[in-house]
């Protein structure tokens, strides 16, 4: 949604109302490259009778806290940063390379919605590229 042309006007709007002179940060190009420098991440949480299912892309993170007991605050997901292993190799792997904990020096997570800069190697599946808005799902019973 963020390629299509609302979506680029909405950006810009944003951009304008947040006082961003250059919504490209100096990198120029066109009006419809803003979608290219903009991303987010995102966390989300399905609670039933019996589990939590927690999602995340990027470095959005979920904790459960509890009033008492031996795990006061349990992490419900992980950060995904470029230092990570897995991370590491997934972007190196399409190219990429990580500096100063950045995908290519600049990006500080390796996930996220969005960032399409970083998202354009045609030859990858959309799972491989240097950065992912692939969510990690994980599961822990109540």
């Amino acid at each position: 949604m963020m390629k299509e042309p609302n979506g680029v006007a909405r950006l810009k709007q944003i951009a304008d109302e947040q006082g961003s002179a250059d919504p490209f940060n100096g990198r120029g190009g066109e009006e419809s490259d803003i979608a290219k420098f903009t991303g987010c991440t995102a966390t989300v949480v399905l609670i039933t009778q019996s589990h939590y299912f927690c999602a995340n892309s990027g470095d959005s993170r979920t904790v459960l806290a509890r009033s008492s007991g031996s795990e006061m605050c349990y992490p419900l997901s992980e950060d995904h940063k470029p230092e990570n292993p897995i991370e590491r190799a997934r972007i190196e792997s399409a190219g990429g390379f990580v500096e100063e904990n950045r995908v290519n020096g600049s990006l500080a997570l390796s996930r996220a919605l969005g960032d399409f800069e970083y998202k354009s190697s045609a030859d990858l599946p959309y799972t491989q590229q240097m950065v992912t808005c692939e969510p990690e799902l994980r599961t822990c019973s109540r």
